[in-house]
């Protein structure tokens, strides 16, 4: 990566200076309730500062993060297995109490999400529900789109989707965004749940291309997309073309191609863009000059949500439902202009004034030693912190993998390696990540095919990183928000897609892939009461697993083990399995409990659960994730 491009490190530092004179949100201010008792999610500004100094996009997540606040969130996970379910326990929401709900579709890839979400957001159940027999089967594309428009709808207290505008009225509320999506892409799962949480109606239009999110789209297609977008807007009735009106946000959820070219093929430097940069700008910058003001205008931020049903709903609750507890920063570059303009050690400071612990790789610890030693758990930054109280035999003493939920990283390279100093990484040295995260990645390329498990940006996705900045093409370095600015304007509650954004600048290379209304705002205190009767008949999990467990199921018990995130007590439980009962370790135990072999198990007896679960990891090309673990779980013995 380079650092030539049309904006100096002088103009940045210029932006930044401006952006800080914005005053943050204190945490409390983010979190509190209203001083009204009634759950009405009206956008409200932040007394931490006047209004004239409230920006736009820390505006738009000041509105995110006041519906957020006033809506009570349940302390229970919903698991549903299919479309079905999911939609009728969204439809369950009100703005009385809303949980998350994630879909296990029986894959090992869904279960890991699950499992990934619940160490997050620490519930104190977890229950299993299926929609009951006499809901029907979902139908065609017509019959798809009027039950999730039904089921957003009725979240809000609106009968009917036609009669959503006039609640929201009636709420004195305006939606912060649009969602597009297609029946047809499984995606649509998170249009529902981004439609549903934030407030936001959809629209449905067909953005895909032959190649998904990997693919590239001509000028022409692009502009039809882009004018299709507008006319659906132009019929809604809310404001929606200038920053700071009612729509500022708009979320792709379905396989959109994720670079536009313009001009020959293939594509130029100069003639390759970002499609989440083109979204929510006018049709004419896509063919206007660098300089030209039309270029630079935008009236929307926007993201996009890709993958199949579980992975689009994962995405979509990750940002609705969690706040980071700490950070983690590595720090490839060196301290000399223009790279210490991205030095992640201030952006370290900004996160811990906030409360964030900050895990911090710079200086002496940034090569790819240091890398691989923090993905293995083996860099300690407060023992007291990291270390158990009571280390049983076999089991670590420190867990690996990362347990941050905001990640910032500063290298350089391409799609498929990033450089450090010294040494290079390659995309299956992306940590195994514990809980879910928002990852700032400054590096060239990472993003160029994010559905790619072969290249950076795709392992990272892979990994549990639900929303991600990255680089779709060459980028040059001052295409990318300084670190410690992209980490302020975070805390000063804007929404991740406009906080990883250069103000003003025209159209390039950098693609927001999550939804671009995430706040990063404290986690609010979670309700302890029982799921609504809509979904009576779930089933919690700690009876599944005592059932299992009194049947010797140890493959099942082992699976419910995950789902809860008591990693530990799965770890324990394959311990004696492999003391008192080995012939039980079967290859479906073994793949079950793999992932919390991994996080507590020593070398040893990891070993043993990774060659057990060897017959299912040989069979199924689609389990590279899980072949993954052996790699990182080296680095323990070393």
């Amino acid at each position: 990566m380079t650092s030539a491009r049309g904006s100096s490190p002088v103009c940045l530092s210029a932006v930044a200076a401006a952006w800080l004179t914005v005053a943050p949100v204190s945490g409390a201010q983010q979190n509190s309730p209203p001083p009204s008792p009634a759950p009405t999610p009206a956008p409200a500004p932040p007394s931490a500062a006047p209004q004239a100094e409230v920006v736009p996009a820390q505006r738009l997540g000041l509105r995110v993060a006041t519906v957020r606040a006033r809506i009570p969130h349940l302390s229970r996970v919903v698991v549903v297995p299919d479309g079905r379910s999911f939609i009728e326990a969204v439809g369950a929401w009100s703005l009385e109490a809303r949980y998350p709900v994630l879909i296990d579709d029986g894959t090992w890839h869904s279960r890991e999400a699950v499992a990934r979400f619940v160490r997050a957001y620490a519930p104190a159940q977890v229950v299993r529900w299926s929609a009951p027999e006499q809901v029907a089967a979902l139908g065609d594309g017509a019959d798809l789109r009027t039950r999730v428009e039904s089921a957003a709808a009725r979240a809000w207290g609106a009968p009917a989707p036609e009669q959503v505008a006039a609640r929201w009225k009636e709420l004195g509320f305006a939606p912060p965004g649009v969602v597009v999506a297609w029946p047809a892409d499984p995606a649509w799962t998170g249009a529902l749940a981004l439609a549903a949480g934030h407030g936001q109606p959809i629209v449905w239009l067909d953005l895909r291309g032959p190649d998904g999110v990997n693919g590239w789209v001509d000028q022409a297609r692009m502009t039809e997309h882009l004018t299709a977008l507008e006319r659906a807007l132009g019929a809604l009735p809310w404001a929606w073309d200038a920053l700071g009106d009612d729509i500022d946000a708009v979320t792709v959820c379905q396989a959109m191609p994720g670079k536009v070219h313009t001009g020959a093929w293939p594509a130029t430097v100069r003639g390759a863009f970002a499609g989440t940069d083109l979204i929510g700008r006018p049709r004419a910058a896509l063919g206007a000059s660098e300089r030209d003001p039309v270029a630079a205008a935008r009236w929307a931020w926007a993201g996009q949500v890709f993958g199949a049903e579980w992975q689009a709903a994962y995405a979509a609750m990750c940002s609705l439902f969690l706040s980071p507890a700490r950070a983690w920063l590595f720090d490839g570059y060196d301290s000399s202009p223009p790279w210490n303009e991205w030095d992640a050690t201030a952006a370290a400071v900004h996160l811990e004034r906030a409360g964030l612990r900050a895990m911090l790789d710079d200086e002496s610890r940034r090569g790819i030693e240091d890398w691989r030693r923090r993905a293995a758990g083996l860099v300690i930054d407060d023992p007291r912190a990291e270390r158990v109280e009571e280390v049983q035999p076999g089991l670590l003493e420190h867990r690996r993998g990362v347990d941050a939920g905001l990640i910032f990283v500063n290298t350089s390279g391409n799609q498929d390696f990033f450089d450090l100093k010294p040494g290079q990484g390659r995309p299956v040295d992306v940590p195994v990540l514990r809980v879910p995260a928002a990852v700032h990645f400054v590096h060239s390329w990472s993003a160029t095919a994010p559905a790619d498990r072969d290249t950076v940006g795709g392992r990272w996705i892979e990994r549990g990183a639900f929303a991600y900045l990255g680089s779709t093409y060459e980028p040059y370095l001052q295409a990318f928000v300084p670190t410690p600015l992209a980490a302020q304007r975070l805390l000063a509650a804007m929404p991740f897609g406009a906080a990883v954004r250069l103000d003003r600048a025209a159209p390039w290379k950098l693609t927001v892939i999550g939804d671009p209304l995430y706040v990063c705002v404290p986690a609010k205190e979670r309700v302890d009461r029982p799921l609504p009767d809509a979904l009576r008949g779930g089933r919690a999990l700690t009876d599944e697993l005592a059932g299992h467990l009194r049947g010797e199921r140890f493959a099942e018990a082992l699976e419910c083990l995950r789902l809860l995130g008591r990693d530990r007590d799965a770890a324990r439980l394959l311990a004696a399995i492999i003391k008192d009962r080995p012939d039980a370790l079967t290859p479906d135990a073994a793949l079950a409990g793999l992932s919390a072999a991994f996080f507590e198990l020593e070398p040893a007896l990891f070993d043993r659960v990774h060659r057990a679960a060897g017959a299912r990891l040989d069979a199924d090309p689609d389990l590279g994730a899980a072949r993954d673990l052996r790699w990182h779980a080296a680095e323990v013995g070393r």
